[in-house]
Parts: C-alpha cells; structure tokens; sequence
C-alpha cells in the first residue's frame, strides 16, 4: 500500500508557525470528534473539557492544534480552544535549584525537565477546576524561545465552550495526578508505537542542536522514561492510534493500563 493521500495545514503549534501535512483520514477523524464534542456539549449546557494525553513524541499538540482549526473552519461546530499542559511546569528557577526522586533515583530537576514530577500539580488542579467551572481563566503556556512557563498567557473567556487540555500526564494514574484526571468531560489517549516515538525524539533533540549521541542519551534518561509512564499508567475513555504513516485511528474500548498493549489492538 501506498502512503495516503496528504492535506497540508498551516497550524501555530507551541507558538511556531508550522506547515503540516495530514491524511484525509486523519482529518475526517478530527471532523468526526468535533461533530461528537459539538453534539455533546449542547447536551450538557455548559463548557465541556475534554484531556488528551499521548507520550512524547506522539503529536498530541500537533493534533489540538488541528482540532482546533477545523473547528473554527466549520459552522456547525463549536469552536475548540485547546490548551497546553506545559504552562505547569515549574518555573525555570525552580527546576535549576530543585533535586526530585524519579524512578528511585534523586537527580536534579533539570536532567528530567519534562517527567510528572518538574510539573506543578497543585497549580494545574487549582487552574482546571476553574476552567470546568465555566469563568474566565488566565492559563500559562510554556515559551520554548526562553525555556520557561509565561504566566496568564492564554485568556479563555466564558464562552469558549468547547476546551481541550493537551499533555503526556493528564490521564496518569500516578499520585497526585489521578486526582484530577476525572474533572474531564471526555478522555483520549493518543498512543503510538514506542520505536517510531524513539526515532522522532531523537530527531527532534538532533535538529535542536544536539549531537546525535547527545539526543540519544536524552531519549535514555527522559523522554524514553516518560513514553514508558505515560503508555504503562494512563487510563482513558477513548483510545487514538497513530500507525506508522502518521494517520490516527480510533479504537474502541475504555482504555486502563498499558496504552503499548493496546498499539496492537488498535
């Protein structure tokens, strides 16, 4: 089989403009979750929030961003404001002065910037309860130019109906994480195979200025570390399975556990 046919779409994703190319089924997956969004949050009368978590790697800001284009594009949908986990992380000052358990080991904050435990969860449970409660709320956002979290970045007004949050640990059944997972309208998970996130990860360090030995050693002890947690210890509603090509696809089934496990069933 040939590679599918290829949609290219300007999107902002974390703040860079971007030119992405999408299949078609990836697209009408989008058109499709919008429609169901739109038709459930008419049914409950008030702002819906929806969690979508997926591994680093898996192109879940990509895909938010997407989500909401398109639904600014079509008039029978509600229009989608999608926002970012990464605004939680602590502040850059923290992160240098700051030592954390991950895994058993103590390490520095600043050699696993990006695992569960360099975010601040109290703060992101505080700002969601306000973003479920309907009111306007100010959200941060993480500047990737300076490497540290803009406060009040991104206003959501109290007509922005339709939310999405985006991040590897939204859905986690780890401590204190899974005490917020549920303020969620509906869940998604967004999973892909472990080995393809392994080599875009790496070419993602690689064209940031890393040596490929460098990127590597980063994928060994963070990223490759969190796309284990987040596929082994995320539970959700709703599974997408991006395949090799790029294309996502739903899966059926409430998902609990390992999100690699369900790579297959999917």
């Amino acid at each position: 089989m040939g590679d599918p046919q290829r949609n290219a779409v300007d999107l902002v994703v974390d703040g860079v403009p971007c030119h992405v190319p999408f299949s078609e089924q990836t697209i009408c997956l989008c058109h499709d979750l919008l429609a169901q969004w739109t038709s459930r949050q008419r049914e409950l009368g008030r702002r819906m929030v929806i969690f979508l978590a997926a591994p680093p790697g898996a192109g879940k800001s990509t895909l938010a961003s997407l989500l909401a284009k398109l639904s600014c594009e079509d008039e029978s949908c509600e229009p989608l404001v999608a926002l970012p986990l990464d605004g939680f992380h602590y502040h850059a000052d923290v992160i240098a002065a700051r030592s954390v358990c991950v895994e058993g080991r103590q390490v520095p904050m600043r050699e696993v910037k990006g695992t569960l435990e360099t975010f601040d969860h109290a703060r992101f449970a505080e700002k969601c309860r306000e973003l479920c409660s309907g009111t306007t709320v100010s959200w941060p956002r993480y500047d990737r130019n300076i490497h540290d979290v803009v406060d009040d970045a991104i206003a959501v007004p109290p007509n922005a109906r339709l939310v999405l949050v985006e991040g590897n640990w939204l859905l986690s059944s780890e401590s204190p994480w899974d005490e917020t997972r549920d303020l969620a309208d509906a869940s998604y998970l967004l999973v892909a195979d472990p080995d393809l996130l392994h080599r875009r990860l790496v070419a993602r360090k690689a064209r940031g200025g890393l040596s490929l030995e460098a990127a590597e050693e980063w994928y060994r002890r963070c990223d490759g570390m969190n796309v284990r947690r987040v596929l082994a210890y995320s539970s959700a509603d709703n599974m997408l399975v991006e395949d090799e090509k790029g294309s996502i696809w739903p899966s059926g089934g409430k998902i609990v556990g390992s999100g690699a496990d369900a790579i297959s069933r999917g």
